[in-house]
């Protein structure tokens, strides 16, 4: 249970963040069981495929979460496990004719390369189900002595009804729940709600000795094992794609709390599908994108393809859905560049980095729950606030200016962009596309006076496409307050 009596400041001195608890409905503040350390655990990946944006999105989310924390000066405890033993990675061997440890190996590497891709930092632990079999088999004894498990044939299972809180996390009720139950024609259980600790051993699949009978672990056991082995009974924080709120994570609550006698985790954290065109992913709709497609068919290089996507993916509150729509990476990739564009006149301008009120409402919106849009809002009107006279070579007040280099730091270290030299971005070295079209001097005069005519006109699309072709021809239009545009040779 997390102690009541914990600080009300981070130990950085600022407020402790808060978030909406998946359990309770309610935005609560973090109350770690140690002082000044959190224990945070994940769902990773289950290893029989390339990632998709669905997981580039919980691991972006779960990324930030990370390092909010460190930047609030907290000691982070931070597991990630990767499944290594389930149905769907048999079936996927079955299918290529290759070995249980081939299919998971290709996919390890595969997440690995994806992360590095994304700029997630990499987790304190990240531990494999295959290696914390003996924990899981002890977790299940456990549950057997206390007659939350009982065996069927080769089988272990979990008495859902024995736990009187089942189906509160998800909040659905047991009535419910029981109505769309079934029980497999190779199941033996005593209610269709209950669900496998253990499998037993069938030909043609791997399988482990244990006190109750060979076989293989069930996929909700190995979570419970591995969190409970490597952060202790309670963890502070556990977090996972909204899909994997039921069944998962309501029977990881269930026998982890049976077996115990404890509060198993303080805040649920759950983030929001991606849905592509408002519908959501699915590998039945075959409309699944894949990380690695995402970055092989990206026109830019992979330090901006990686701060593109980290945009778009946090665009939104965590909690809600975000569509992938060209509309909306366009707008990603535009608000991005606006943000470049004015770094690259904040460098040219010497002076020192500390936090004011700029930095200060970033990271209040950051701790409310993680509010992304109000945190790129608080950059952008610090942004716009000081353009003018950074365009204008007016007098510069060194207050707001060293605020807003600490704001640009600060945004680099949470939300994972802004991290690239701003001439790699703003002038586009290394893109892939290269030259599209040449075009005399005074071509490139008579574009910039039309965009400056649709502009007036409100023709924004047009402008956009002008500007868009002066970039591919290798010019770059920096918009000045005070009159035409300034173009530099990209």
């Amino acid at each position: 249970m997390n102690s009541g009596d914990s600080p009300t400041v981070s130990p950085a001195g600022f407020p402790s963040p808060v978030f909406r608890n998946t359990l309770t409905q309610k935005t609560e503040p973090l109350s770690p069981r140690i002082p000044g350390e959190v224990t945070m655990y994940v769902c990773g990946v289950t290893v029989y495929d390339d990632c998709h944006l669905g997981h580039a999105r919980s691991q972006t989310v779960f990324d930030l979460l990370h390092r909010l924390l460190l930047r609030l000066g907290y000691r982070v405890r931070y597991v990630r496990n990767i499944t290594d033993i389930d149905d769907k990675i048999i079936r996927k061997a079955q299918e290529t004719g290759r070995t249980i440890t081939e299919i998971t190996d290709i996919y390890i590497d595969s997440f690995q390369r994806d992360m590095g891709r994304l700029g997630v930092l990499p987790p304190n632990k990240e531990p494999r189900a295959t290696l914390y079999l003996e924990p899981m088999i002890r977790l299940i004894g456990t549950l057997l002595d206390k007659g939350f498990a009982y065996k069927k044939g080769n089988d272990v299972y979990f008495r859902v009804r024995k736990y009187e809180s089942y189906g509160e996390l998800s909040h659905q009720k047991l009535d419910e729940l029981q109505a769309g139950a079934r029980i497999a024609a190779d199941e033996e259980k005593e209610d269709p709600l209950d669900f496998a600790l253990w499998k037993g051993a069938k030909i043609g699949e791997p399988s482990y000795p244990a006190f109750f009978g060979e076989g293989r672990p069930g996929w909700h056991i190995e979570c419970s094992a591995m969190s409970l082995s490597e952060l202790g009974e309670t963890i502070d924080i556990h977090g996972g794609g909204m899909d994997l709120m039921f069944p998962h994570h309501e029977n990881e609550r269930a026998q982890s709390e049976c077996a115990t006698g404890k509060r198993f985790v303080g805040i649920w954290i759950h983030n929001g599908f991606v849905t592509l065109n408002e519908e959501k992913m699915s590998k039945s709709l075959g409309n699944i994108f894949r990380i690695r497609t995402f970055f092989e068919t990206s026109p830019f290089p992979e330090g901006v393809t990686r701060e593109w996507l980290r945009a778009f993916l946090l665009s939104t509150h965590y909690g809600s859905p975000v569509d992938l729509t060209d509309e909306n990476l366009a707008h990603a990739k535009n608000a991005l560049d606006s943000l470049y564009l004015f770094k690259d006149r904040l460098d040219s301008v010497l002076g020192e980095v500390r936090e004011g009120q700029m930095t200060r409402e970033f990271l209040s919106a950051l701790c409310r729950d993680m509010d992304t849009p109000v945190a790129f809002r608080v950059l952008h009107e610090a942004k716009n606030s000081l353009n003018p006279v950074l365009g204008s070579g007016g007098s510069l007040e060194e207050e707001r200016l060293s605020d807003v280099r600490a704001l640009f730091e600060v945004a680099k270290s949470t939300l994972g962009i802004l991290t690239l030299p701003a001439s790699e971005w703003v002038y586009g070295k290394g893109e892939k596309t290269g030259r599209e079209e040449s075009l005399l001097p005074e071509e490139v005069d008579r574009l910039v006076l039309e965009r400056e005519k649709a502009r007036r006109e409100k023709d924004y699309a047009r402008a956009d496409g002008i500007r868009e072709r002066l970039k591919k021809a290798g010019y770059l239009l920096e918009d000045n307050p005070g009159g035409l545009p300034r173009i530099r040779k990209i």
